[in-house]
């Protein structure tokens, strides 16, 4: 089975994507002649408080990158960021084309996790080994995955598919059949997301 999902949006909202500058401001590089007196470059004796104040914002800044660089990021397509044990025989198939990443959900009936998984842009996620039943399905859109907060840090939006996905196995003769849902992700006015008030899934770790 393959659905065509959209989102209604106005045709600016995708293009309003957070990024981070991919190059610092650096110190200067004296020369190999003059290495003694590197210090007093970075730190004249008439350095003003406002030239001071500076210099130690900006290392303190270079000293938050790697924290920040972990606790914000773009997993791979297919990082589970939530899973179960799953031995059954369901296949869900989501296609991204929104300009956006997305982590997709599958939730039991009272709205808990047992499967999130990220998703980029532009790429497709295939989930295997599904057990039998009702799941819900939900979607998260933004940058800048925080991994512990289980969230977007710039979120552009939370959806829910408009009814469950029945997965259903049967033994026929020799071979078995199984259910495959296959999504197409796209931006549109037209959608197959409700529009009212949902509880989100609680993603945090």
């Amino acid at each position: 089975m393959r659905t065509a999902c959209g989102l209604p949006n106005s045709d600016c909202t995708f293009a309003k994507q957070v990024t981070i500058p991919s190059e610092q401001p650096s110190a200067p590089n004296p020369k190999p002649s003059k290495f003694a007196s590197f210090l007093s470059h970075l730190w004249p004796k008439t350095a003003s408080p406002a030239y001071s104040l500076l210099l130690i914002t900006f290392l303190i800044l270079v000293s938050c990158l790697p924290a920040f660089s972990q606790a914000s990021g773009r997993p791979e397509t297919g990082t589970y960021i939530k899973d179960v044990d799953r031995s059954g025989y369901g296949v869900l198939i989501v296609h991204n084309n929104w300009t956006m990443d997305t982590v997709a959900v599958l939730t039991d009936k009272k709205v808990k996790p047992l499967l999130a998984v990220y998703l980029r842009s532009k790429d497709t996620l295939k989930i295997t080994g599904i057990d039998d039943g009702n799941y819900g399905l939900y979607f998260t859109v933004g940058s800048l995955w925080d991994a512990k907060e289980g969230k977007f840090r710039s979120v552009l939006g939370y959806y829910r598919y408009n009814q469950p996905l029945q997965f259903e196995t049967d033994d026929v003769g020799d071979e078995i059949e199984y259910s495959v849902f296959e999504l197409d992700l796209y931006e549109a006015r037209a959608s197959n997301f409700l529009p009212d008030q949902f509880q989100f899934p609680d993603l945090r770790s």
